[in-house]
């Protein structure tokens, strides 16, 4: 039953992303033409992936500490954004009643994360290489501490992964439960909650669409934390147009996945919709409720800046102007237009980290 069980999550693990390959083939072409050169000329940037879970041992304890378990958090986050796919709702019920034993399905969960992250472990071979090969001074004298580090933090990585897995599997549980608990239909009438709450907030908020609005406000929280760092000068190491690519890029891609979410869940309903005697507000209240994360995220990011030290007024006020005008721009053009929105996306983050790279004098 474990080899099987292994055997049926590595499939659809391998459905998943072969599913992932073909939702990006449209986009394929507008990446080369966008980012191909640039991609070339930094190609060598690949060594860097193993970079701060090695450099940690170098660091002050609290230092080099946060920064292994940011690596850590970070290359497992592929797992938390696919548990949806990689553990469907019917296979986490499924999971439950059939008679595998909880190490069993917790070893399959931690081979899914080692199959999903076993890119990442290639990038990190590579990156120990190509220190060796070129013996920096801080490497050579810590290389085995920094070896056993970034080891370490491929391992943390998948075992975090396994914990996302294992949380979508109780999470889908407890869902079932409710559902089955839920109030009769006539209670559910007789609230009559408004159009805009019922059709656009309660779905978003409750967990019909993915991401969630959680999961949207937790990846705001780390916007959050990423402008900080970035306004604070927490890491001098890491130079202001990285943060800023990182800010935008996390900003842009939370903005486009809320839009892909809104419009499939309103495109199911959408027959009934315009049937019913109800205005037809609903589509903008859609547009702006995507544009929410960035434009939140954007308006901390500014308040930071000016809060932090002397600012360069001009790229501040062009920045600002660009935080709003690139989640209006994304929501204007349709989801399913991937060429447009792949373009739009790349335009948004390189002008978003150019003006951001030039916020301080």
């Amino acid at each position: 039953m474990k080899t099987t069980l292994v055997a049926v999550r590595l499939e659809r693990t391998r459905e998943v992303l072969h599913e992932l390959l073909r939702s990006l083939r449209q986009a394929v072409p507008i990446l080369v033409g966008v980012a191909g050169p640039i991609f070339i000329a930094s190609l060598a940037l690949l060594a860097l992936a193993g970079v701060p879970p090695m450099l940690a041992v170098t660091l002050p304890w609290r230092t080099g500490a946060t920064l292994w378990l940011a690596q850590a958090l970070a290359a497992a986050w592929p797992l938390w954004a696919l548990r949806a796919r990689l553990l469907p709702e019917a296979w986490c019920v499924q999971l439950r009643c059939l008679p595998f034993a909880r190490a069993a399905v917790w070893g399959s969960d931690l081979v899914v994360s080692a199959a999903l992250l076993a890119p990442l472990g290639v990038l990190y071979i590579l990156s120990a290489l190509a220190f060796a090969l070129h013996g920096p001074a801080w490497f050579v004298s810590m290389w085995p501490a920094a070896l056993g580090s970034l080891a370490l933090s491929w391992l943390a990585s998948c075992a975090l992964g396994a914990a996302a897995l294992a949380w979508q599997r109780r999470g889908a549980v407890a869902r079932a439960r409710r559902a089955a608990a839920a109030p009769v239909p006539e209670a559910l009438l007789a609230a009559r909650p408004g159009v805009w709450r019922a059709l656009l907030w309660s779905p978003w908020w409750r967990g019909a669409t993915s991401p969630t609005g959680r999961s949207v406000v937790l990846g705001m929280a780390v916007a959050g934390a990423i402008s900080v760092a970035w306004t604070r000068g927490a890491w001098p190491a890491v130079p202001g147009a990285g943060w800023a690519l990182a800010f935008a890029a996390l900003l842009v891609a939370l903005t486009e996945r809320v839009q892909r979410a809104l419009e499939a869940h309103l495109a199911a309903l959408e027959g009934w919709l315009v049937a019913l005697p109800i205005p037809g507000a609903w589509r903008l209240q859609a547009r702006a409720l995507a544009c929410v994360p960035m434009l939140a995220g954007g308006a901390v990011a500014v308040a930071l800046v000016l809060a932090s030290r002397p600012w360069r007024t001009g790229p501040l006020a062009a920045y600002a102007l660009g935080l709003v005008a690139a989640p209006a721009t994304l929501v204007s053009v349709p989801a399913a237009n991937r060429e447009a929105h792949v373009g739009l996306w790349a335009i948004a983050v390189g002008v978003l980290t150019a003006l951001g790279s030039e916020l301080w004098p």
